[in-house]
């Protein structure tokens, strides 16, 4: 079910920022979460309206990527984490077996891959729909995948307590790190083309990775960008402002603004 009623935003275009009506128009659509009081909500937004995805009996939701009109994301429900699969009337649990967590953070097609904790540790997955796959950086503490696009999946792993992003094949793991970043993450992938975060000393900076360059992603005046998904040339994400963060959609070469009405925080993480 989608819970909560539509609303509807009006932005505005203040010379930086195209107005929302540019979203709207493009055809696609965004996922991501926003905080209400507290609580966690998944939002799906059309560029005008915001509609909450709110997994039944949960306490809190959250909605990571979208293609077509699937979506995937996380709830609690009686302190347990679920993954599920939500198809616009119909959630589905995606739970790894034996596991105290499984949260499901990307999809194409009919593959979804996430996060799950199971015998103490953090591995990344791959699943079909029927049969999971574990995907673990080798020596790696933690892995997360996070992102896929066909038959290539990005995430993070934890080596030596350092954070690192990766490339998946499916037989191959290949690093890619922001140059001089003290941590790395790979967050969303389509095509050859890569987004993701860079922490360097006193600042966060979104990048996009072609395969051979980085070109970084920097909401004005702000210290912390995140650059969550891509699709085509527009790329969805966060600024964090203190005690604030705001989404917004990249278009290359303009920031529109996605703030949900009376949240502190609007984290847009999946765009299709």
């Amino acid at each position: 079910m989608i819970a909560g009623g539509s609303i509807s935003l009006e932005q505005q275009f203040d010379g930086t920022r195209v107005n929302a009506e540019l979203v709207e128009a493009a055809g696609f659509n965004i996922v991501g979460v926003v905080v209400v009081g507290g609580t966690n909500i998944g939002f799906l937004y059309n560029g005008s309206t915001f509609t909450d995805i709110i997994y039944p009996g949960s306490s809190q939701t959250q909605a990571f990527d979208i293609d077509g009109s699937n979506i995937v994301g996380a709830a609690i429900v009686g302190g347990t984490t679920k993954g599920f699969l939500y198809n616009g009337s119909t959630f589905t649990d995606i739970i790894y077996p034996s596991s105290s967590s499984t949260i499901a953070y990307g999809i194409d097609g009919s593959n979804i891959v996430g996060r799950a904790v199971a015998g103490g540790i953090a591995k990344g997955f791959l699943y079909n729909g029927s049969t999971f796959m574990d995907i673990i950086y080798p020596g790696a503490t933690q892995t997360q995948a996070l992102g896929i696009s066909g038959s290539n999946i990005v995430g993070t792993a934890i080596v030596g307590g350092t954070t690192k992003g990766f490339l998946y094949n499916g037989s191959t793991f290949t690093d890619i790190i922001y140059p001089g970043a003290i941590q790395s993450f790979l967050w969303g992938i389509d095509g050859s083309n890569i987004v993701g975060q860079a922490s360097l000393v006193g600042v966060g900076k979104g990048f996009l990775y072609n395969g051979s360059t980085f070109t970084d992603i920097i909401y004005p005046g702000v210290l912390s960008t995140v650059a969550y998904d891509i699709d085509g040339s527009n790329i969805v994400g966060s600024a964090n402002i203190t005690g604030f963060s705001k989404g917004f959609l990249y278009n290359g070469s303009s920031f529109t603004d996605i703030i949900y009405p009376g949240a502190t925080f609007t984290q847009p993480f999946g765009i299709g």
